[in-house]
């Protein structure tokens, strides 16, 4: 697989594989849909990429995922919203990986409404990459339960398995 532009919230997400891969292309975008869409809008209209793929961390809701499964995010849909606003939006670019339904969230403990896992940043990214028929994907590794206190969050071992799998596929 060609190596896409990759692009994380934070710099912590994106620090391990930054470390251990000085050949990949990397941005950070900032946490929530707005910095993603203001950031994912400036790189598409200055730096033109051939495909992008979202990374990070994800809460999940489904308990038959583990906390370190890496997934690939192949629909997001808006939650929050009263049902009459919610969008879905898809992913273009295809990867090895188990499919999931994520809700895009402004903050944790959204209802699932089908969705497995949630994040923060997804439907933003994926919006403007269909928008401007840029293709994209996500991988997100699962660090905690969605109704798991903050504490409990476990982003090291999350890191790791993203780690290995970006690894991996390029």
């Amino acid at each position: 697989m060609k190596k896409p532009l990759l692009i994380f919230a934070t710099e912590g997400e994106a620090a391990p594989i930054r470390a251990a891969r000085s050949d990949l292309d990397i941005r950070i975008c900032g946490v929530g849909v707005v910095e993603c869409a203001l950031s994912v809008a400036e790189i598409i209209s200055r730096e033109h990429p051939e495909q992008v793929l979202l990374c990070g961390i994800a809460g999940a809701y489904d308990r038959s995922l583990k906390v370190g499964d890496v997934v690939s995010v192949v629909a997001e849909q808006t939650a929050t919203l009263p049902p009459i606003y919610i969008n879905k939006y898809s992913a273009t670019l295809p990867l090895p990986l188990p499919e999931v339904l994520s809700n895009t969230v402004m903050s944790v403990g959204a209802e699932a409404a089908g969705a497995q896992v949630e994040n923060m940043e997804g439907a933003a990214l994926f919006a403007l990459c269909n928008k401007f028929g840029v293709p994209c994907g996500q991988i997100r590794a699962i660090s905690n339960y969605v109704d798991d206190a903050r504490e409990q969050w476990d982003i090291p071992t999350a890191l790791e398995a993203l780690t290995k799998v970006i690894n991996d596929l390029f």
